[in-house]
């Protein structure tokens, strides 16, 4: 399953809800606002740093730039990927899930 999470970690409780849903082996797709959780010195930076090494975590390329997000302060297990990697992404998994 694909978890895609577009809301700002600060403003709703979706992107929380989300992270307390999702399960080993499946993804976690940042967009728009919810890049903004990849803040370095963050609460929310913490609790991405703690989901399990099996859940695969992307951030959308353009998002990250819009919002002034240096690569260089990402986690090391974040994949930034482009439109057409997202779409490949959504295509191999059963399940999409957008918050």
């Amino acid at each position: 399953m694909l978890h895609i999470l577009r809301h700002s970690p600060h403003a709703e409780t979706r992107f929380a809800s989300c992270l307390r849903s999702i399960n080993a082996g499946q993804a976690l797709l940042l967009i728009e606002e919810a890049v903004y959780g990849l803040l370095p010195g963050t609460a929310t930076r913490d609790s991405l740093e703690y989901l399990p090494a099996s859940i695969a975590l992307y951030a959308l390329d353009v998002d990250l730039q819009a919002r002034g997000l240096a690569l260089d302060d990402l986690p090391g297990r974040t994949r930034v990927i482009t439109h057409a990697m997202m779409v490949e992404l959504c295509v191999e998994r059963t399940k999409v899930v957008s918050w």
